[in-house]
């Protein structure tokens, strides 16, 4: 309304009865008898934006004081005290107001906006100026103008322009001032505007309250009973009749008897069968009839019986309705008499006059399917506010059913449509009306879409809303369930029947349709769906069932959810098992995404590490399982991450692997095997071969020797291949040959290295390689006779195998280069000790034990040798040879080697046998005896001095012992003994002949010679002086060899 202000947002939240004080006259006297406020009190703000202030002299302009009295509780005094009160005020309206400020504000804008547009246009305009601005000038045209100064054209456009725009703009602020002289009767306006929408509203509901009644008295005439008549009942029952009633005096007929009865229903019932079958056109579902009793029963299958008569003859006078009953379950046997009779019968006796038997049917067709839904419609709440309670729906629209079922699941809705549908069934075709016959059908809606295939048995003649809806559930469980099994058999675990998979199925029954699979050898589920909610139920209870529930689409991401499952348990039974054999399981590596993709197959769901503990940082074990199977895999970390610490941080994973080899564990057409203690001890065989096989290659093709990877080990369990390798002289490094000239003669110079598991006691590789010698070593049987378990020979086909040990993740190619030198050796050693005619006891691939003499004892040297170490000579406590057994090893490792060896070995072991003799016979303190070489020792005896010299010396083709007195330092001794050594280099013995100067012994008989000198010695000896005691003591010390046996 114009010039009416707009409350601010503080009072709209007062109290209704303060509103009006917002709304006052300006420039008049108030209508509570106050005069107007002055331009001055308004000045002073003593009034309100809109002229007034809310409240006078305490009171509301309302005349409610501004506190309400106090209660006193009494209901008479606060009664007395509402009664005096006002009603409610009317409601204010104040809709589409606008506050006067904002009009005079934008009026202001707008003259300003327009003053600054008609500046800038006149500024614009062209101004003609005079000539001469002069006095004189001035005074003429004054003069010659009455008074008035000339102007010119453009000034007076100007002038007149101005004065267009100040005109138009007053009788906008004329306009404005008029409605501010007419704003101060607003409050008085706004009353009665009030006071008309109230009036209005009042007018409304009586209007509405009029119809209302109008309404119910129409809808109460059909309910209205007719007031009771107790006189003509009382009569009624008393008498029998009723007075008042006319008495047409109709004679009654005389009742028929049982034949004419029989006669009479007789003729009826060939009228009738005569009209059925000449007259009528009998509906194809009325088809079926009989003909007893004087009626015609038609008869339709699982809706309805309908008993017809005549009561003319005429064959186109009407049937008559007698009789009505329902074919199917639930329902009632018979329709008792009553209303519901006499309007079925009223309503079908009026369809027979008007369309016959088509129209009878239609219309008891009709009436039996709306019943059908009705019964299923209560069959449904029922079901809805039992056992099915807050898990289906139930919507009726006209006469179809609506079921809803599963409607706490997520995802897209599933529903049951039961309704009538037109036309011919699909199930009958034989029916061949224009006009197709409406039918009860089922439409089923599976997450919003129809199912066209669908199979569900629609029982017309037994009406149970429970079966029909397990069938339809059941339907749907088939279908998820089957749609699972379809998807889990789309890998190799199911597909080829490496672990189990059924379906149960029923058409009837959800609670029996379920889907049992084997996860893992020894863990075996259920899976099936609750046919009330809904939801997944898994037997044995899983974590899986809340992932499964929560799932939009379980029919196409179920099988997914449970394939991870079944990863998942598989990959628990392994680290439970690993632990037991002390596999540590790395939580902590999490290789990135692409190393993932890059290393493993990308079917992969789940992946563990282990480390076995004898094999380092380095190379680790990796255990995938998917729906292709369980597969194990050696991976090989970066040499930067294989430290502990990196492992465990995961630092440097984040790249991709060295390298990762699937284990060739078992066949390939077993994906999955049960976790156990032989199983990963297998697996850790297998494992153990595939690393020996990459650093054995990795280090051939560092030496670029060729080598074949073919077939497998002697063990089937493990698979791992056998590696051919083909050595040739120049292939063979310089450190592992025996010389620069001889290296082991191999046919085809091919070995075989396999690999037949780890040793239990230490967790080592053993490797068994393979090969065979060219030319045959004759006796290799006899001479290998005593060989140790890691060696063995084949004498008749010159083949012989040894047994490597090797730490797991080290490569074996250095210590078969070290074991191939010594069995060269060995072949060598046993060459030389054949050659040499002596017998060999213990033969190995380290030591080897052979006997060089045999009277009076067996004597033994066991020579030890290793590569990379000198060999060493090792003899037996008592043996001669012992003071000289430095000599022998420097020997042995010098350039005539093992057959120098033997040959003095053989040499000096009568003379040795002789000293040794002789320190047996001799007192300790009195012989001493110096080997200078293995070829040169010394004798020395204290009582008497004597010192002899025993060189090893060839003559005439022979070698022979050459011994020789040395000149006595000590002083005189006795001359008895000096004849005797003088009588003794003269003469001769067996085997030995003085010279004179010195005597020359066989290798045989030098020991009777030393035999013959310790005599001398023994026979010539005499007492000691004591300061010849201790320089004899000494010179002996000095003289005496210690050997360090091995």
């Amino acid at each position: 309304m114009p010039g009416v202000l707009r409350r601010d947002e503080d009072d709209r939240n007062r109290p209704r009865y303060d509103d009006r004080a917002d709304l006052v006259q300006i420039g008049s006297t108030s209508w509570n008898g106050k005069k107007e406020s002055t331009v001055e009190e308004q000045a002073n703000g003593a009034l309100y934006a809109n002229g007034m202030d809310h409240t006078r002299n305490g009171t509301f302009l309302n005349g409610v004081p501004a506190t309400a009295a106090p209660s006193t509780g009494d209901p008479l005094s606060v009664l007395n005290s509402l009664s005096g009160q006002l009603p409610p005020e009317i409601e204010h309206i104040t809709v589409g107001y606008q506050p006067l400020s904002k009009l005079i504000t934008r009026l202001v804008q707008e003259t300003f906006n327009g003053l600054t547009d008609v500046i800038n246009e006149l500024s614009e305009m062209q101004s003609t100026q005079l000539n001469n601005h002069a006095g004189g000038s001035h005074l003429n045209n004054h003069i010659n103008g009455n008074g008035h100064s000339s102007t010119s054209q453009g000034s007076a456009s100007k002038k007149l322009r101005l004065l267009d725009f100040a005109q138009d703009r007053r009788a906008q602020f004329i306009k404005t001032l008029v409605l501010s002289q007419w704003s101060r009767q607003a409050e008085a306006v706004g009353k009665v505007i009030d006071l008309k929408v109230w009036l209005d509203g009042q007018t409304r509901i009586l209007d509405d309250a009029t119809l209302w009644m109008g309404e119910l008295k129409r809808i109460l005439s059909s309910s209205k009973m007719p007031s009771p008549d107790l006189k003509t009942a009382l009569e009624v029952l008393s008498t029998g009749k009723a007075s008042w009633l006319p008495d047409l005096g109709y004679i009654p007929p005389e009742p028929l008897s049982s034949r004419q009865l029989l006669k009479a229903l007789r003729n009826i019932n060939t009228l009738l069968s005569i009209r059925l079958n000449l007259h009528e056109n009998i509906p194809h579902a009325f088809r079926s009839f009989s003909i007893s009793s004087g009626r015609a029963t038609f008869h339709v299958p699982e809706e309805f019986e309908v008993d017809l008569s005549i009561a003319e003859e005429d064959p186109t006078s009407q049937l008559y309705f007698i009789d009505f009953r329902f074919l199917f379950t639930p329902s009632l046997l018979e329709i008792p008499a009553g209303r519901l009779r006499d309007e079925l019968e009223g309503k079908a006796n009026d369809v027979l006059k008007r369309d016959g038997l088509h129209g009878c049917y239609s219309f008891m067709h009709d009436l039996v399917l709306t019943h059908k839904i009705s019964i299923l419609k209560r069959q449904a709440g029922d079901m809805a506010r039992r056992h099915w309670s807050e898990n289906i729906r139930v919507d009726a629209v006209h006469r179809s059913l609506v079921i809803q079922y599963w409607v706490n699941r997520p995802g897209g809705k599933s529903w049951v449509e039961i309704g009538i549908k037109k036309g011919r069934r699909r199930t009958d075709p034989s029916w061949s009306d224009n006009q197709g016959t409406p039918y009860i059908a089922l439409r089923w809606m599976r997450y919003g879409k129809e199912v066209l295939d669908q199979t569900v048995k629609l029982a017309l003649d037994t009406l149970s809303m429970d079966a029909l809806l397990k069938q339809v559930i059941a339907a749907h469980t088939n279908h998820v369930l089957r749609n699972i099994k379809d998807k889990l058999r789309e890998g190799k675990l199911y597909s080829n029947k490496a672990l189990s998979l059924s379906h149960e199925l029923s058409t009837s029954e959800p609670a029996a349709c379920s889907l049992t699979l084997q996860l893992t050898r020894s863990k075996t589920i259920t899976v099936a769906l609750e046919p009330i909610s809904g939801n997944f139920a898994i037997s044995p209870a899983s974590p899986a069932n809340p992932d499964l529930n929560n799932l939009l689409h379980p029919a196409t991401e179920a099988s997914s959810r449970i394939a991870t499952l079944r990863c998942v348990v598989a990959q628990e039974e392994v680290e439970s098992c690993a632990k037991c054999i002390a596999w540590e399981s790395l939580k902590t590596i999490k290789p990135s995404i692409e190393t993932m993709k890059a290393s493993f197959p990308r079917d992969t769901m789940r992946i563990g590490f282990f480390r076995v503990p004898p094999w380092g940082m380095n190379w680790l074990l990796a255990f995938t399982t998917s729906m292709n199977g369980d597969f194990w895999w050696i991976v090989e970390l970066p040499v930067a991450s294989a430290t502990s610490e990196a492992v465990l941080s995961n630092a440097g994973l984040q790249r991709a692997f060295r390298s990762v080899h699937e284990v060739p564990l078992y066949d390939a057409t077993s994906y999955v095997k049960k976790p156990s203690f032989e199983l990963l001890s297998q697996v850790e065989r297998a494992a153990a071969g595939m690393i020996s096989r990459l650093v054995d290659t990795r280090q051939l093709i560092q030496l670029d020797v060729p080598y074949l990877l073919q077939s497998f080990g002697t063990d089937t369990s493990l698979r791992v291949p056998s590696l051919y390798i083909r050595f040739t002289c120049k292939d063979v490094p310089p450190s592992s040959r025996t010389s620069e000239r001889q290296t082991l003669a191999l046919a085809n110079e091919t070995v075989k290295l396999s690999y037949h598991g780890l040793d239990p006691a230490c967790s080592e590789a053993v490797h068994v390689a393979e090969a065979r010698l060219i030319n045959k070593i004759p006796n290799i049987a006899a001479l290998t006779s005593s060989i140790d378990s890691d060696l063995a020979f084949h004498p008749a086909s010159g083949a012989f195998a040894f047994r490597l040990h090797t730490p797991v993740g080290t490569s074996s190619i250095p210590f078969f280069l070290e074991r191939m030198k010594r069995i060269e050796q060995l072949l060598r050693f046993l060459g030389i000790l054949k050659r040499c005619e002596l017998q060999c006891e213990t033969v190995s691939l380290s030591r080897l034990v052979f006997i060089y003499a045999t009277e009076p004892k067996p004597l033994k040297a066991a020579i030890s040798y290793a590569i990379g170490a000198p060999m060493k000579i090792g003899l037996e406590s008592g043996n001669p040879h012992v003071r000289i057994c430095d000599f022998l090893t420097t020997l042995l490792n010098g350039e005539g080697g093992l057959e120098f060896v033997t040959t003095i070995l053989r040499l000096t072991s009568p003379l040795l046998r002789a000293m040794a003799a002789i320190e047996s016979t001799q007192e300790a303190d009195n012989v001493a005896i110096l080997p200078r070489s293995t070829q040169w020792y010394q004798i020395r005896f204290k009582n008497p001095h004597a010192r002899f010299d025993i060189k090893l010396r060839p003559r005439r083709d022979t070698l022979m012992w050459y011994v020789q007195e040395m000149p006595n330092k000590e002083g005189p001794r006795d001359e008895v003994f000096a004849e005797q050594i003088k009588a003794l280099f003269n003469g001769h013995g067996d085997g030995w002949e003085g010279k004179r100067t010195g005597i020359a012994a066989t290798i045989d008989g030098v020991e009777g010679l030393l035999k013959r000198i310790d005599e001398l010695v023994r026979g010539a000896k005499a007492t000691e002086a004591p300061d010849e005691k201790g320089t004899t003591n000494g010179e002996g010390q000095e003289g005496r060899d210690v050997v360090v046996l091995d």
